[in-house]
């Protein structure tokens, strides 16, 4: 055999053992992976509890938050191992703060940015969220109240899996966006055209029942009792599908808010 031929033989060789061994620790690496955990591919950052969210930046790209019985902050492995991704995260007085002060290298890496979630944030109840500059979704709420405080370049949509909320109080500023709606995970167990009471509490510690019209039984409607809400700048609250028993309204002329019919009426009377 000549000379380059064994060098060729040899160089072969290697290249299949390489691929072989690359392999062999994917494949390691991928038995060690949790496979009832969704998003394995999230590394965790801090896993202490909390109840509240104070979070600025990030509105370059997605943030998630789920509700989950354990507490935790995650980021997405591919954007900290290909972008050196990351974020500062600590809490303090049942406090998470989050300070997302990364800035994309290029207009690559802000489109790839743009279209994935890079940070997941999970604990079992989330009370208020005070946001600047951010981009954050909340799935599948499951609790009934929320503070929500936007300010900055922000938008904060919630997907609700309760369709009857008891009392949201908003505040926003600069141009802000807030959404409210039902979660496409939400089926509702009456039927259209069967809509069941709701018991709520009243100002004063009382209770009292509404019976909501007939869309409260479709996916997409939504009961709250009481809306506070103060609206400044270029802001946009969007409510559309509620139909609300008690709105609060503080509204700057630049701002704007979406409304049901039913909430419209009920204002107008």
């Amino acid at each position: 055999m000549k000379f380059t031929s064994k060098i060729l033989t040899g160089l072969l060789f290697l290249l299949f053992a390489g691929i072989l061994s690359s392999n062999i620790i994917l494949k390691r690496q991928y038995d060690k992976v949790d496979k009832s955990d969704n998003y394995w591919n999230y590394e965790s950052v801090l896993q202490q509890p909390f109840k509240h969210l104070k979070i600025i930046g990030g509105n370059t790209t997605r943030i998630a938050y789920e509700q989950s019985t354990k507490c935790s902050v995650r980021i997405l492995q591919e954007w900290k191992n290909w972008f050196k991704g990351e974020i500062k995260a600590h809490v303090s007085n049942d406090t998470l703060y989050i300070n997302f002060d990364y800035t994309p290298a290029n207009l690559f890496n802000k489109f790839w940015m743009e279209n994935r979630t890079t940070v997941r944030i999970f604990s079992p109840e989330l009370l208020s969220v005070d946001g600047f500059n951010t981009n954050l979704e909340m799935f599948k709420l499951n609790q009934k109240s929320i503070t929500v405080n936007m300010a900055g370049k922000s938008k904060f949509e919630v997907e609700s899996m309760i369709p009857a909320l008891d009392s949201l109080s908003i505040s926003q500023k600069d141009s802000s966006v807030v959404v409210f709606e039902m979660s496409p995970f939400y089926f509702p167990v009456a039927a259209a055209g069967s809509p069941q009471k709701i018991n709520f509490q009243t100002p004063n510690g009382g209770t009292a029942t509404y019976t909501p019209p007939t869309q409260i039984a479709t996916k997409e409607a939504m009961f709250i009792n009481a809306v506070k809400a103060n609206l400044q700048g270029y802001t946009l609250l969007d409510l559309g599908h509620a139909q609300i028993q008690s709105l609060q309204l503080q509204i700057a002329d630049s701002s704007a808010i979406i409304l049901s019919g039913s909430a419209l009426k009920k204002r107008m009377q």
